[in-house]
This record gives structure tokens, C-alpha cells and sequence, in this order.
């Protein structure tokens, strides 16, 4: 019979079990903790529920129980003895032990299986290559990310845990397309590309450029400086030896549109100074106040200047075009307003009240400064867009300008996202803000809609291969999938690189505490795993709690531990400078058994919580 409804509304555990409840259901669950020999909290369906056992309570601790009814204000359940297990499939049906082992998995994270669902289960379990366990642990992926049991979710985020490296499926793939004799390799070939203008443009003679010309455009060029004291003031990227290499026919357009983007970077970087200006001085105003109710309208300024800078270093077009070291600045700002914010929380006003003013005038003292490296970044992605249209060519193009190495620039913020954009990580997103913008129809250009052209060709070698990474692409998304409602939050990447004549993969693994609807930067745990031939495995581990930042780097091989220590500081100060304190750091050996289980616990987002901090693990 069904248990009565007003008897459950009478119960003190009715609000953790919000659904129906009837004498003689099983459910899978969880064991959390035993408070007695009879009595425990269990996990069912996402929900921690105290319970009291008739009989023995489970050594295992995941299970089923069977409902027998409430007595004394406590669930009363029954555990129930497992199906037996057989190795009989010559029916080609999985044992029911293993079905059950699926289904609890599921359950424990609060997702009931319908029938569809159940089959689809089943027919992985069978078609999907792989162990049983890693099988299993995909199954447990999927239900931590909370996704719906789908044949696209299962075989793309098995395809991403155990399938081939990406860098690997990427290389097989560029191989059939006869691309890799022909991508750069080095950093050297990537300057050659760019600054000769031989693998970007067709060669021409410095005598077909015509002198008037090149007065021409580079007035054109000068036309997206500043104004300063109502005098115009050229902008430092004009590079003459570099310009006159770019073919006459497709010199008045690129002039034309870095004139554009760089008179609307410069106009929207005063917009945005001016707006963070305001903010600060309306923060600095109510501190000033010494009213302590002012305290909390303080720090929404400061919240929405901290909003504002993240969101202008990743999404900003400006940020294509500045140096480094304007970014850097941002990213100080950021991190100093972060500080602020905590201090207000701890009610130190004019400990916060001195940081926002400090903020303020760094600010204000920017100036926008494109580097000349990242305009001749600009031409060569405008070259090939405009000029390839077949997608093998256009896939070479987006290989070489995603995979090179940095062109004589440092390695920043908002490189590594525009790295993730090309490949495609962003697809989807860039996608719907343009749909919502009503932006016009434009093709995205990145690896993975590339991917999915060469996917929809004759069946064959190359649209197996392509089918294949998006199937490891889409896994990637969905194991780094962001929920804003869940307290942890992991992510989970394989970055392809050139390394020497091969095509490598970083593997990525970040844990997090969500901050509102972002991550919480000061308290993460990063991991990068790079398994070489000349090196063997390589593992850097960076741990932040509350901005105090240790590293360790992982290495069997002596060589390059020492070759990497003498870069240490370098590191040291690079971190430091974007708001970190190092405490230290570290070199140990390479545990192979501790790498193997890595990426399950990572997905896991494993938190133990204390009184004081909290203890984030990968």
C-alpha cells in the first residue's frame, strides 16, 4: 500500500524525500554514514535520508533497499540481496549483476531510468568498446554531470575518457589529408610564415608595390590612433618591410578593415574605463561615508568592476589587439578587486576603501596599445578566411594558426580562450550569441565545424576519422558542461599541440568551488598531463586556496626536471603578477597508478569540508 501522504508531511525527514514513497519498493542507494548497527543516512536520488535497517546493514556501499514502512519517525528498510551473477550470455543479454550495477549508479544521482533509456543502457554495454569498468566509470561521469541517458552522451563522454587522445585522432586525420608535411612545427617556422609573408601571402617583388600606395595606406593605418589633446597620434604596429609583402590586390581591403576594428577597439576600450571609472568612484564614495550600511552597496560596485573586467579579458575584441602587458594590468586589477571584496566581507572599510583607490588609478592610467604581432595575427586569419573555401584547405588553415605556438608574444589569458574558441569549444555558444545578436549569417571558423563538413561527406576513412573527434570534441564539452546550481564544479580538456614533428595531447582536469555563475579562481586545482616520447609522462600541478598557490611538477625523467627548474622563478613571477602568491614548489616522480585513477576522481569533484577551509582534491 502507499504511504499515506499526511503521515509523511508528519515525518521531520519529509522534506528530503520528496517523492512518492510505497511499502515494498526498491531503490538503489548510498551509503553516507552508519550512526548505529541498525541505523544509518543513506543517499536515494540525490537525497540524504536517515534510515533503520531490519537486519544487517550492507557492507557495500552502494545497494538496494526495500521500503517496509516508518515507525518511530524513521524510514524502515530492508537491504536486498543481490541477483545472483551468471556468465551465461549466449543469449548476448549483460548479466542482470552488471545491468543493477548501471542502474544504481544512475539512481544514487537521483535519475530513474525508463524503458528507453534501460535499452540504451544496455545496447552500450554491449557495442561500446572498452572494460567493464571503464564502462562503468563512464556511466558514473554521466551521472555526476547530471545528463540524460542519450546514445550521443554515452558514446561521446567514453569516447573522451578512454577513447584515443584527441591530438592523436587529429593527426590520423590530418595525416589522410596529406596536411602534415605542410603544418609549421616550430616556433621558428610560425615567424618565417608570418613576418616573410611566404606561407600567408604569394610572394611579390617590393617592385610591384607602387610608393604612392604605400603612403596611401599607411595613412589609412594611422587613421585608428588615439586622440590626444584633440591631435591624432599614429598607433605603433606600422611595420613597413612587413606591409609591403601583402599582395596589392588584398592590401586596400585588410587596411580597410583593421582601420575599422581598430578605431571600434579603441572606442570601446574608453567606453569601458569610463564605466569602470564610475563604478569605482561611486564604491570609493560610500566608503568614504563610514556608514557601515554602506558597506554592502560598496561591494556590488566592486562585484560588477570585477564582472566587468573578466568578461572584457575573455569577450572583449579589444583584447585581440592590446599587449600583454595592458592584460596583465587587467587581470592585477581583478585580483586586487577581489581582495577588496573579501575585506569587506570581513568589515575592514578603509583596508578596502585604499585597494578600490589603487584599482581606480591603474585603470585610468591604461592606454590602449595594439601589439604589432597580434595585427599580423589579425591579416593572416582575415587572409585565409577570405581566400579558402574547401574545407580540407580550410582545416589546414585553422590547424596551423590554432596549433603554432604563439607568434613572439607571451602566452596569456585570452590567447588560451581563443585557442579553445578555434578549435571549437565555443561552437555552440558563439553560435547562439549571434543568432540573439541578430548578427548576420557568418560561417564560425573553427576545428570543430570543420569537423562536422567533413563528417557529411562519402562515407569513408576521412568522414570515419572526422566522426570520431567530434564524438571525443562533444565528450569534452559535456564532461566541462557548467552548472551553476551544483557546488563543485570539474572540467575536463585535451588540448592538442605541435611538439618537435608530432601532434601531442595536454590533458586538462580542473576542479573548482562556483563562485555565483563563474569559477572560483582563487580556490581551483589545475592539472596538465603531457605523455611524450622523448620525456615519457610529464604532470604540472597548480593548487590555489584563497590565492595562495602551490605547484608541483611531475617527471621521471632527471634532465628535464633540472632544465625546468631554472625556470621556476620565471614562473613564480608570472603567477604573481596576476594576482597569486606562490608558497612553493615542487618536483616529484611520476606515479603511474596515481595518473590512471586521475581523471575518474577529477570527474568526481571529490570536496572533504572542515571547520576551516576545505580540502579540494584531484
Amino acid at each position: 500500500m502507499q504511504i499515506r501522504s499526511d503521515l509523511i508531511m508528519n515525518e521531520p525527514m519529509a522534506t528530503l524525500f520528496p517523492f512518492p514513497l510505497k511499502e515494498g519498493e526498491t531503490f538503489f542507494a548510498t551509503m553516507k554514514e552508519k550512526l548505529s548497527n541498525n541505523e544509518a543516512i543513506i543517499t536515494v536520488k540525490g537525497q540524504d535520508v536517515h534510515v533503520r535497517f531490519q537486519g544487517e546493514i550492507p557492507n557495500e556501499d552502494k545497494f538496494a533497499v526495500q521500503i517496509i514502512g516508518i515507525k518511530d519517525h524513521v524510514l524502515q528498510v530492508q537491504a536486498v540481496l543481490k541477483t545472483a551473477e551468471t556468465n551465461d550470455t549466449a543469449d548476448g543479454l549483460l548479466p542482470v549483476s552488471e545491468l543493477e550495477k548501471a542502474e544504481q549508479i544512475l539512481l544514487s544521482q537521483g535519475i530513474h531510468l525508463s524503458k528507453e533509456e534501460k535499452a540504451i543502457l544496455r545496447r552500450f554495454f554491449e557495442k561500446a568498446e572498452g572494460t567493464l569498468n571503464e564502462k562503468l566509470e563512464t556511466i558514473q561521469t554521466l551521472a555526476n554531470k547530471k545528463l540524460e541517458v542519450t546514445k550521443l552522451h554515452l558514446q561521446s563522454i567514453h569516447e573522451a575518457l578512454h577513447g584515443e587522445p584527441f591530438g592523436q585522432i587529429l593527426r590520423q586525420l590530418a595525416d589522410h589529408l596529406d596536411l602534415l608535411p605542410h603544418l609549421p612545427y616550430s616556433k621558428e617556422d610560425n615567424r618565417k610564415a608570418v613576418n616573410s609573408g611566404e606561407e600567408i601571402f604569394d610572394s611579390q617583388t617590393k617592385t610591384d608595390l607602387l610608393e604612392d600606395q604605400k603612403n596611401s595606406s599607411k595613412k589609412r593605418i594611422s587613421a585608428g590612433g588615439e586622440e590626444t589633446n584633440g591631435q591624432q597620434t599614429e598607433l605603433p604596429y606600422w611595420n613597413e618591410e612587413w606591409f609591403q609583402t601583402i599582395p596589392v590586390q588584398t592590401k586596400d581591403m585588410i587596411v580597410k578593415t583593421i582601420t575599422e576594428k581598430l578605431s571600434q577597439a579603441a572606442l570601446d576600450f574608453k567606453k569601458l574605463q569610463i564605466e569602470m571609472n564610475k563604478k569605482l568612484e561611486n564604491a570609493a564614495f560610500l566608503l568614504n561615508s563610514g556608514q557601515t550600511l554602506a558597506r554592502q552597496q560598496a561591494k556590488q560596485f566592486v562585484e560588477a568592476v570585477i564582472h566587468t573586467l573578466d568578461r572584457a579579458i575573455l569577450q572583449g575584441e579589444f583584447m585581440l589587439f592590446t599587449d600583454m602587458k595592458t592584460e596583465k594590468q587587467m587581470l592585477q586589477a581583478s585580483a586586487k578587486l577581489a581582495e577588496a571584496k573579501q575585506l569587506l566581507m570581513e568589515g575592514k572599510q578603509s583596508d578596502a576603501l585604499t585597494i578600490v583607490n589603487e584599482v581606480k588609478d591603474l585603470l585610468g592610467g591604461l592606454r590602449f596599445q595594439p601589439a604589432d604581432v597580434k595585427i599580423k595575427h589579425f591579416v593572416s586569419a582575415f587572409h585565409f578566411n577570405e581566400q579558402e573555401a574547401m574545407p580540407k584547405q580550410q582545416l589546414f588553415s585553422q590547424l596551423a594558426r590554432t596549433l603554432k605556438l604563439p607568434l613572439g608574444e607571451e602566452v596569456s589569458a585570452r590567447n588560451m580562450f581563443e585557442q579553445f574558441r578555434q578549435l571549437g569549444f565555443q561552437h555552440e555558444q558563439d553560435v547562439s550569441r549571434a543568432l540573439l545578436l541578430k548578427q548576420p549569417a557568418i560561417e564560425p571558423q573553427n576545428i570543430k565545424a570543420l569537423l562536422m563538413k567533413l563528417s557529411q561527406g562519402e562515407p569513408g576513412m576521412i568522414v570515419s576519422q572526422a566522426e570520431h573527434a567530434l564524438a571525443n570534441m562533444t565528450g569534452q564539452q559535456l564532461l566541462s558542461k557548467f552548472d551553476a546550481n551544483n557546488h563543485m564544479q570539474t572540467m575536463f580538456y585535451q588540448l592538442p599541440i605541435l611538439l618537435r614533428d608530432q601532434m601531442e595531447t595536454v590533458h586538462i582536469y580542473l576542479n573548482s568551488r562556483n563562485d555565483g555563475e563563474k569559477l572560483d579562481w582563487q580556490n581551483c586545482s589545475l592539472y596538465f598531463l603531457l605523455d611524450t616520447e622523448k620525456y615519457g609522462k610529464i604532470g604540472i600541478l597548480l593548487q590555489a586556496l584563497e590565492r595562495n598557490l602551490t605547484l608541483t611538477i611531475k617527471t621521471d625523467n632527471e634532465k628535464l626536471a633540472e632544465a625546468l627548474k631554472s625556470l621556476t622563478e620565471m614562473a613564480k613571477e608570472n603567477l604573481e603578477a596576476i594576482g597569486y602568491s606562490v608558497k612553493g614548489i615542487a618536483f616529484t616522480k611520476m606515479n603511474e597508478q596515481e595518473e590512471q585513477t586521475i581523471g575518474a576522481e577529477t570527474t568526481q569533484a571529490k570536496e572533504t569540508n572542515k571547520e576551516k577551509g576545505y580540502d579540494l582534491r584531484v
